[in-house]
């Protein structure tokens, strides 16, 4: 097989895919919201895809089922293109998906997201899927696993840059992660600008604290972190370094459902 994608596949060859072992499959969740000025609204489905097809690829006899997106992305609605979806209408479709992918053969569907604003909505709900259904379902925290944060520290100090410069959205990690692939073409550098540098995650966690929040609260440009210097090799030196811990992360799910939830 030439492709991990299920959309680049013809329903005979995903039946005989199937047949011949491929058996687990990954949804991922994107997003459609703004990245600053620089990166285009669909840069968490792109990095989704680059995620989703890395992890495949190391576990080996695994697909990929189309993104999902948009995401829950009411947090970035006063910008212009961001589209968000209700929590509770994002967990239907992630249903949906799990439900005709466990109607074909899968046997075990991991949920991974690089969109924050998805986590809890695909945690909590992939229990429920997991009972509901015949086949195994898994929730892979591929975004704020602590060996992730470990392994960027000294990994950050290496490409010249703070993690508050790296930052978590539109920021030198995502930017730089975009630039790394053809996806890369859709960046436009020249306009990149330095966001929010500070400690994002604290300021997030005190304004959703309160109820309905927005980024631009923290930031006017809807940047957190500083995409300046971005740049296709740092991004792949960051795949280098996240791909291992995110084939780690996800194992380590299955293994945990398989304790808690079926056998």
């Amino acid at each position: 097989m030439n492709t991990q994608l299920l959309e680049q596949m013809t329903s005979p060859c995903i039946r005989e895919a199937i047949q011949n072992g491929y058996r687990t499959a990954i949804v991922a969740g994107g997003s459609t919201e703004q990245h600053g000025q620089h990166l285009p609204i669909g840069t968490d489905a792109m990095l989704a895809y680059q995620a989703a097809i890395a992890i495949a690829k190391e576990l080996g006899k695994t697909l990929v089922a189309p993104v999902v997106r948009p995401g829950c992305s009411d947090h970035h609605m006063a910008y212009s293109g961001t589209i968000s979806l209700p929590v509770s209408v994002f967990q239907s479709i992630v249903s949906s998906y799990c439900t005709s992918l466990s109607r074909h053969g899968f046997e075990r569907i991991v949920l991974v997201t690089t969109h924050g604003g998805n986590t809890e909505a695909m945690r909590s709900i992939a229990p429920e899927l997991d009972a509901s259904l015949p086949c195994r379902v898994v929730f892979a925290d591929i975004i704020d696993d602590p060996r992730l944060a470990s392994a960027k520290i000294p990994l950050f100090g290496k490409l010249g840059v703070t993690p508050e410069q790296g930052g978590f959205h539109a920021g030198f990690e995502e930017t730089s992660l975009l630039l790394a692939e053809e996806n890369g073409r859709w960046a436009d550098m020249a306009s990149a600008r330095v966001g929010f540098v500070g400690d994002s995650r604290k300021r997030v966690r005190e304004l959703s604290a309160r109820g309905a929040w927005s980024i631009a609260e923290i930031s006017p440009l809807g940047v957190l972190g500083d995409p300046r210097c971005a740049n296709a090799e740092s991004g792949r030196a960051m795949l280098a370094a996240f791909v291992p811990i995110w084939v780690a992360i996800v194992r380590e799910a299955l293994d945990m459902a398989q304790e808690e939830y079926k056998y």
